[in-house]
């Protein structure tokens, strides 16, 4: 065996074996973050959709309820203004009203805020007599020239985020009339 050929069959020295083990290194290190922005990520998109099937199923309540046409229009829901409630939302799905009591449960705490916007309601106005929006709501919607026959109704759902700073919220709104 001459020495030309001895140099090629010899091993893979400890800086080449250090060199590819810190190169697989930052690739996982790569891969694991990328992993956990994914999942945290999912976990905010997750949270969002709840609040928003929160909110869907608190406006379609208060649409189930109609809007009366007398005493005056949408009295029947004037109540509901400034109404705030709490859910808790599990692991497992349920909705609760209080906290969860099994040991170990993880729920979210979610807030349920209702603001009914009416002329009959005129403090609930935003910027008084003025702020009756566009398009307002003492406009004449039915042939009897009946005013203030609308009602703003927004459902607003809020919740703490961990690492994010302040609530985040979802809000769903719709105008309702006799």
């Amino acid at each position: 065996m001459t020495s030309a050929s001895r140099q090629h069959s010899r091993g893979v020295s400890l800086l080449e074996v250090m060199a590819t083990m810190a190169v697989m290194l930052l690739g996982v290190a790569a891969a694991m973050t990328v992993v956990s922005q994914t999942s945290k990520a999912n976990r905010r998109t997750l949270t969002a959709n709840q609040a928003q099937l929160i909110a869907e199923r608190t406006l379609e309540s208060i649409q189930a309820r109609g809007c009366t046409p007398a005493p005056s229009a949408c009295a029947n829901i004037a109540g509901l203004d400034g109404n705030r409630e709490v859910f808790y939302q599990t692991a497992a799905g349920d909705l609760l009203r209080q906290p969860p009591s099994a040991p170990g449960a993880i729920a979210r705490q979610y807030e349920v805020a209702v603001d009914v916007d009416a002329e009959f309601l005129a403090s609930s106005l935003e910027g008084g007599a003025a702020g009756v929006g566009e398009p307002a709501v003492n406009r004449d919607l039915t042939s009897t020239g009946l005013k203030g026959n609308v009602a703003n109704v927004r459902v607003s759902v809020s919740w703490e985020e961990p690492e994010r700073e302040g609530r985040q919220v979802v809000v769903l709104q719709t105008r309702m009339a006799p």
